[in-house]
């Protein structure tokens, strides 16, 4: 069974950091607690990580997934480069729960791009995703639980139905009352297009486009 690591998701210690780090970079799945739900994780640059993450996950490969960035600089390695007003949105809008749809750069698997053009990023308000971007790069974040089925809020239940499979589980505690996902936008036309209503309000986003 995979180890498990308490953690506290808004002041993370250094040393549980680096063993996340480690685990990622070594291409193992871990679960930790998101800025929205309990996730589980995979380095994005790591294409094989990625399909370990989608096997355990029993996810589609046409369905991607968001990707965790740890400062905004890190775009640059999942992007073509972006427009400068698209720049000052993105400093409006992050971070927070909110997952941009933007212009896939080369080298990412497909199986994040859904197979096209665009690539799903969140640049989380919480420590301990912006510690563990900032350490181990980009990382891809699903919900931790079956396909169809609510997200898991404990790592007990994680464990029971995913821990054989992972390198590492995080504990920050019960999320029961964190379950609403981000907000999901595709901005990469004139006006961002609404893809998932979630924690994020999509009325934030509208008047971001029509101030910047």
């Amino acid at each position: 069974m995979a180890e498990i690591l308490p953690v506290w998701p808004d002041a993370p210690d250094e040393a549980t950091m680096r063993l996340a780090a480690d685990a990622l970079r070594e291409g193992e799945v871990v679960a930790l607690p998101t800025d929205t739900v309990y996730g589980l994780c995979a380095r994005a640059e790591d294409a094989k990580a990625v399909k370990k993450l989608y096997e355990i996950k029993g996810r589609e490969a046409g369905k991607g997934a968001p990707i965790l960035i740890g400062r905004l600089a890190q775009l640059s390695l999942l992007t073509r480069p972006l427009h400068e007003n698209l720049w000052e949105k993105l400093y409006l809008l992050w971070p927070g729960p909110l997952t941009l749809i933007l212009p896939a750069g080369e080298g990412i698997s497909p199986l994040l791009t859904e197979g096209g053009g665009g690539v799903a990023v969140r640049y989380p308000k919480q420590d301990l995703c912006q510690a563990l971007a900032r350490a181990a790069g980009p990382f891809a974040a699903t919900s931790a639980n079956a396909p169809g089925e609510p997200p898991l809020a404990d790592t007990a239940a994680i464990e029971e139905c995913f821990g054989k499979t992972l390198g590492l589980i995080l504990d920050g505690g019960n999320q029961g009352e964190k379950t609403a996902p981000s907000t999901v936008v595709d901005v990469r036309g004139e006006a961002p297009r609404l893809i998932r209503e979630g924690a994020y309000p999509f009325g934030d986003v509208v008047k971001a486009w029509e101030g910047a």
